[in-house]
């Protein structure tokens, strides 16, 4: 074994540094993210439990599997990137170790883990399968969780995080190399906290708080946008807004429905974690539903923010209508009179067939006398919606 930094891929940032970055840059159109598991749904009719590769999407790079062993008790710590998993049997039972696993491409390393482990097959086939909701399941002594969690800063997307708990030992499996565990990893080496006092059952709650507690971000930075649209809306500033309201409101959405996964997948733990979680262990994972009803209410606030703009931008833009109405009314309104004594004296009839045909053509100020009957007319209409307060 030797010892290595932890390195992230040039592709996926660090999440926290992503999270806390400005608020997301308007779109000039609506967004379209294709999942990144999309790539792995199971055949219709293949074997359960049967794993299959689970090959890049078109354009993207294979990235190797990475996997990082952590190690600890109260005394000690070792934290290695490896070649290879050892056997449950050639683990030390007095540590914790917290297998770390990126890359879910390598088949053959995955049926090795659950040979070494005792996984059962369908897990390993939620494991490649990244289309799974947040969910909880138990074969026999061993725990299986799977989790959502969000990254990038380009809306709201997930990477599936699965998670195995058997006896002193955690996996955790992820797509790529790079995610929000950092300050779990920071705890363990600094040995903060009551982590290296506790069971791998701890582990497994912390790597799921951490989860959880970085959908915070992100329900911060929508709200910093919400603020950045509503003074759009002060600035007169807001033909795209609808869109952008759209896009908000849908990723809210999303956001709701994962956290409530999550909710539900903690409620069945604390439920079928009987006799393999800690009673202090569980009411942490308590605490970490309480955070999940936050998240929840947190975002069914800013959805109806997004609502509330959306009437608020409608509600302008049909003041700006009315006004722009009210202005050519008034105008039709002032040439409307005019217009008719115009009519009248473009019909031009021969005042030498009857002197009633319009014997103002033959005064001298005929012309003028026109245009004042007019101007009278127009600024008689003028004091008369300035009267009735309708140019206000």
């Amino acid at each position: 074994m030797s010892v290595k930094t932890d390195k992230s891929t040039p592709r996926k940032r660090d999440f926290f540094l992503a999270m806390t970055s400005l608020p997301l840059k308007l779109p000039s159109k609506l967004r379209v993210h294709r999942p990144r598991w999309a790539k792995s749904r199971a055949k219709i009719g293949s074997v359960p439990g049967e794993l299959s590769g689970n090959g890049p999407a078109a354009g993207q790079p294979r990235h190797p599997s990475h996997i990082r062993v952590i190690q600890y008790n109260r005394e000690t710590h070792q934290d290695e990137v490896v070649d290879a998993i050892a056997t449950r049997d050639s683990l030390d039972p007095n540590v914790i170790t917290w297998i770390d696993l990126h890359g879910v491409q390598d088949v053959e390393l995955l049926r090795s883990l659950g040979g070494k482990f005792g996984l059962h097959p369908l897990a390993l086939e939620d494991v490649v399968q990244m289309d799974q909701h947040a969910k909880l399941e138990r074969y026999g002594e061993t725990l299986f969780f799977v989790a959502r969690m969000p990254y990038g800063d380009d809306g709201f997307q997930t990477e599936q995080v699965s998670m195995f708990l058997v006896g002193n030992v955690v996996i955790t499996i992820q797509e790529e190399v790079g995610d929000c565990l950092n300050p779990v990893r920071e705890r363990i080496s600094r040995a903060m906290g009551r982590i290296r006092q506790r069971g791998a059952d701890y582990l497994v709650y912390a790597i799921i708080d951490a989860i959880i507690d970085g959908y915070f971000p992100v329900i911060d930075r929508y709200e910093a946008h919400l603020s950045q649209m509503a003074g759009l809306l002060q600035e007169n500033d807001h033909d795209n807004l609808p869109m952008h309201l759209h896009h908000i409101r849908a990723d809210l959405l999303a956001i709701r429905k994962t956290v409530q996964q999550h909710r539900d997948a903690l409620r069945l733990l604390l439920r079928e974690g009987e006799g393999i979680l800690a009673d202090d262990t569980r009411l942490y994972l308590r605490d970490c539903q309480d955070h999940i009803g936050q998240l929840m209410e947190a975002a069914d606030t800013d959805r109806e923010t997004c609502g509330e703009l959306r009437e608020l931008y409608f509600a302008l833009l049909g003041q700006k209508n009315n006004d722009v109405m009210k202005v050519l009314t008034i105008i039709a309104t002032l040439f409307i009179p005019m217009s008719f004594v115009a009519g009248i004296y473009g019909m031009n009839f021969d005042q030498s067939a009857s002197p009633l045909n319009m014997p103002e053509l033959e005064w001298s100020f005929g012309y003028p006398f026109a245009l004042a009957v007019m101007a009278a007319m127009a600024l008689g209409l003028l004091g008369f919606m300035y009267r009735k307060g309708w140019l206000s």
